[in-house]
């Protein structure tokens, strides 16, 4: 039927009309739970206030979580689609999400342009190699876009023990924030 191929990276959706409809599709419902209105984000300048987005994000991420994560569908992609529908409903105002963004061979798993910035990230669950393959994924992919900076956003898979330690912010470089969900 050719919907999903064998990539470079693994599998990925084939048509890029699709690449973009899916995972859309995938996130509308939690998308409609949202109360966001894209401007909040906004600067004066007309740039988006990516540090406003990241830390309502985390605040959110807080008190909503559960009700997606813990569902039976999706459990593994769970974290990833409800960040997806967070940042859609704000780039929604004026932006684009691109996922699984080219960068050579490899796929940076979001990018966002927005009013001519582009902000990169990654996402992980969390695992024994998750902060070096991520780091090292996400340097080769600032690289090869010629970015100053992106965000490893490193997703906790098991039950939360301590809700203070989600969304615990470490820079790791000058390059790379690391924030641990």
């Amino acid at each position: 039927m050719g919907l999903i191929r064998l990539g470079n990276s693994g599998l990925e959706i084939a048509n890029p009309i699709y690449r973009e409809i899916i995972p859309r599709e995938l996130t509308f419902s939690q998308q409609n739970l949202l109360g966001i209105n894209p401007q909040w984000y906004v600067k004066p300048d007309g740039k988006l206030d990516i540090e406003k987005l990241l830390d309502t994000y985390i605040e959110f991420y807080k008190q909503h979580s559960e009700l997606i994560t813990k569902r039976r569908t999706y459990t593994e992609a769970a974290h990833h689609l409800l960040f997806m529908a967070w940042l859609q409903r704000i780039v929604n105002g004026g932006g684009h999400i691109s996922r699984e963004y080219a960068a050579g061979l490899g796929r940076l798993d979001l990018c966002i342009e927005f009013a001519g910035e582009r902000f990169a990230f990654e996402l992980k669950l969390n695992s024994k190699i998750a902060l070096a393959e991520g780091k090292k994924q996400l340097i080769e992919y600032l690289d090869r876009l010629g970015l100053d900076s992106g965000w490893l956003i490193i997703f906790n898979r098991g039950k939360i023990k301590d809700w203070d330690e989600v969304g615990k912010r470490q820079a790791v470089n000058d390059r790379i924030e690391v924030i641990w969900m």
